[in-house]
């Protein structure tokens, strides 16, 4: 039996393995204006807003447009070649949906890049309810965005529900919204800051996720 009513789940290093696309399109858009390119690390370390508003963050005002048009493009156009969804991911979304789960996808990216992989990833009618990073006022670790979809899923926090992410902002806002958090290890690298947030259960695969979700699983 499934052990939660909705789950909901961050998508960039849960869902999908974007973050090569996230960095080739953030070097893309911001290194002309900057004039330096940023590691790994500093991209990681900038996540929280919408890709947009992090773009307004690091550019000056005169160049912002064009370089969130650059970002834009270049995700889309680079899609196919540098993101995938992790293996069974998919499946599982289904699965959850089967067993009567409600399923939400609560992202800090910005709608417009979200939709384009959702469609890409041939997930798009594979949730209930999609919150964006542009949709809401506050960024993870705060929680307005899980309660958000589970106010447009007629839920509270007081049903039995979970967010599921890669980061410590994850498991954070899952546990200020008052619902419980599991970590998943396949997406950010940050295992350390990620365990340190003490998630209510860490999952290393995907079968090991289904069955802290309580859904059957070959």
């Amino acid at each position: 039996m499934p052990k939660f009513e909705t789950a909901l789940f961050d998508f960039d290093g849960t869902i999908a393995d974007t973050l090569p696309l996230i960095y080739a399109a953030f070097d893309a858009a911001i290194t002309p204006s900057l004039g330096r390119r940023l590691s790994n690390r500093e991209v990681r370390a900038l996540f929280g807003p919408p890709d947009h508003d992090i773009i307004r963050l690091l550019v000056p005002n005169e160049h912002q447009e064009m370089a969130i048009a650059t970002y834009v493009d270049f995700y889309a156009r680079e899609h196919h070649r540098l993101a995938s969804a992790f293996v069974d991911m998919n499946t599982l979304l289904r699965q959850c949906r089967a067993h009567g789960i409600k399923v939400g996808v609560v992202t800090g990216k910005s709608r417009i890049t979200a939709e384009i992989s959702l469609q890409e990833m041939g997930i798009s009618d594979a949730y209930d309810v999609l919150v964006a990073g542009d949709d809401v006022e506050q960024s993870k670790p705060h929680p307005e965005g899980i309660l958000t979809a589970l106010d447009a899923l007629g839920k509270t926090n007081r049903a039995p529900a979970v967010y599921i992410g890669d980061s410590a902002a994850d498991v954070l806002a899952g546990r200020a919204a008052g619902i419980k958090a599991i970590a998943v290890t396949w997406g950010s690298p940050d295992h350390e800051e990620l365990r340190a947030a003490q998630p209510d259960v860490t999952c290393d695969t995907v079968a090991e996720l289904a069955d802290a979700l309580g859904v059957d699983w070959n």
